[in-house]
């Protein structure tokens, strides 16, 4: 494939005017070809430089008075864009053109959604813990999917979850204050991806809910842990929870994030993982906990508290260097 269509895919990206499937393909040749992204670098510095002269130019004409036309500029056989001129110009004054890549084209990265959850299904999450967990289904405390509620609709659709109790069927914890949904992800059909160390995932979902008096406040909970097959192949027998606290490969927890008791609000929510590249598996858990203080206060009970809108992303993210 010549420059001359390159040229045509670059400019189309620096304008926001590429397609879904040219867009994939500037990314690939981009990811495979180091003669291309050379390329790429030359022609984003030649136009930064251009549009530097091309500013000094109506710089001096403004203040000069001059009546000569404004300069024109003709570059990858087409008309210059200036605002990305503007854009190619002030990233590459930041840094070097090696450690600014990400930074102009930032549309280059690929993004996989590996897994979202709507509870439009209206299947049931099972309710027995974690022990064993398959892929394929929640599962873990007392939650159910639930419709639209009098004070409070799905984020988008016509189903949520909702959070009941604090501890699941055979085993009542009433000293519990964190009601809890897991799942089990299979990664393997991403080996390519997991490969080099720079495999990111994020792990986001949306919260609402009421507090009703003597509850509360509820922190929101996202957890990832990052598991191998070896561990999952042994999950029914002994005390996977256990297990995963020895032997999972990576974690990542976030818990900042708390109600505001507005129904009609959802709030956000995400966490991130760097995948240590012999990942296989990624077990997601969502849910609230009750940081209620006051003494004798009962917190293992739910019920006016929901998730909906939960989505896990893969990308590429190199490491920050250390020098």
């Amino acid at each position: 494939m010549n420059d001359e269509h390159l040229d045509r895919l670059i400019q189309g990206h620096l304008n926001g005017t590429l397609t879904e499937e040219e867009r994939l393909e500037l990314e690939h040749r981009l990811q495979h070809s180091a003669k291309d992204r050379q390329h790429f670098w030359e022609e984003a510095g030649t136009h930064a430089l251009i549009h530097s002269h091309f500013k000094s130019q109506l710089g001096a004409e403004n203040a000069s008075g001059d009546p000569r036309p404004a300069p024109t500029f003709r570059m990858w056989r087409s008309r210059w864009h200036p605002f990305a001129a503007a854009a190619a110009g002030l990233v590459m004054g930041l840094v070097s053109a090696s450690l600014v890549f990400g930074f102009v084209v930032p549309s280059l990265k690929p993004r996989i959604e590996v897994f979202s959850e709507n509870f439009e299904s209206g299947v049931q999450p099972k309710t027995d813990g974690i022990q064993p967990l398959d892929t394929g289904y929640w599962g873990g405390d007392f939650v159910e999917v639930v419709g639209p509620q009098p004070a409070l609709r799905p984020a988008d659709g016509t189903h949520m979850l909702r959070l009941v109790r604090a501890d699941h069927e055979g085993r009542h914890i009433p000293e519990s204050f964190s009601c809890d949904s897991f799942r089990l992800v299979d990664l393997r059909p991403y080996r390519k991806e997991l490969t080099g160390g720079e495999a990111v995932v994020r792990f986001s979902a949306l919260f609402n809910g009421l507090a009703p008096n003597g509850q509360g406040p509820y922190i929101c909970t996202l957890k990832l842990y990052a598991l191998d097959a070896a561990l999952v192949e042994d999950r029914k027998s002994g005390s996977f929870q256990a297990s995963i606290r020895k032997r999972m490969l990576a974690d990542s927890s976030c818990t900042r994030v708390q109600l505001d008791g507005d129904p009609a609000t959802w709030q956000s929510a995400d966490n991130e993982l760097r995948l240590p590249p012999e990942t296989e598996y990624l077990l997601l858990q969502v849910g609230m906990s009750d940081h209620n203080l006051q003494p004798g206060a009962q917190r293992d009970a739910f019920g006016a508290q929901f998730v909906d809108g939960i989505r896990l992303i893969l990308a590429q993210s190199p490491k920050i260097p250390l020098r």
